[in-house]
């Protein structure tokens, strides 16, 4: 291993895999999953891992995603890029971050696991757009001990829920020795009338292909989440990470049949993965 305050500048790099497995699973939306790569200059990550087969399932599938940031030398501006969603900091200051967001959000189609949920009217995948801000305070001592905290806002532009979220956050990152970081995050999502409706309502026709009650979901905290994150760091430039999360699905989206008799309020996603920076 080099120098820890070299080391530092890539510490990052392992955490983008989790927050790449995590976005790379269908029923699962950049927005939705609120773990971000922070002050990561440049590099490339694969990551494999698991996630609910839909919003509310207790069915699981797994997914592969890729990753890659881009900071622009000797300036705090970036491109990212995180599984399904690209993201541009436009701000060049130490510890203020704004920019425009573009996330493909998939949908929920007949393909899923479960019998009387794959009877539902199906929900095309969709692309949503928008922004987010944030802050970051790193330790001028050890840039490895940092806070960071942001607001992401994304609204359906491609016609299918019509709808919006807004999700905030708060992560510390802390090393607990030379080759191993842990971070902690916490979290919520408020959604929209329109996307509760798609993805957690039941029309009067879905009732009717399926059994299950008519539900009117209406706007709100859709779920609380934490989650921990273990980085290894094997060199310079090699890093593995394993992360989980637990969301908890909170008021109407916990109410929803389909999440009350078909699936479950507890929610879980988490990945394995390798990654290299340089």
């Amino acid at each position: 291993m080099h120098k820890i305050n070299k080391m530092a500048v890539y510490h990052f790099a392992a955490l983008l895999v989790v927050s790449v497995i995590c976005l790379s699973v269908r029923s699962v939306s950049a927005a939705d999953m609120n773990l971000v790569i922070d002050n990561m200059p440049r590099v490339f990550g694969l990551g494999i891992g698991f996630a609910p087969d839909y919003q509310g399932s207790d069915d699981y599938m797994v997914g592969v995603a890729p990753f890659a940031r881009f900071q622009f030398k000797g300036h705090q501006q970036y491109i990212i890029i995180k599984g399904y969603e690209l993201q541009i900091n436009l701000i060049d200051h130490s510890w203020f971050r704004l920019g425009p967001s573009v996330n493909y959000h998939w949908g929920r189609d007949h393909d899923v696991d479960d019998a009387v949920v794959k009877k539902m009217k199906k929900i095309d995948d969709t692309i949503e757009a928008g922004g987010f801000i944030g802050v970051e305070f790193i330790d001028q001592i050890n840039p490895r001990k940092r806070f960071v905290a942001d607001v992401d806002f994304l609204t359906d532009v491609g016609n299918e829920h019509d709808g919006y979220t807004i999700t905030a956050s708060a992560r510390f990152w802390y090393p607990l020795s030379q080759m191993f970081d842990f971070g902690f995050g916490v979290g919520l999502c408020y959604a929209s009338d329109n996307y509760m409706k798609t993805y957690f309502g039941v029309s009067e026709k879905d009732a009717l292909r399926t059994g299950l009650p008519v539900f009117d979901a209406d706007s709100g905290v859709k779920d609380v989440r934490i989650n921990p994150v273990f980085v290894m760091h094997l060199n310079m430039n090699w890093h593995v990470a394993a992360g989980v999360q637990y969301r908890r699905l909170v008021s109407d989206a916990d109410d929803s049949p389909i999440v009350d008799k078909r699936g479950s309020s507890n929610q879980w996603i988490g990945g394995l993965g390798l990654a290299y920076s340089w």
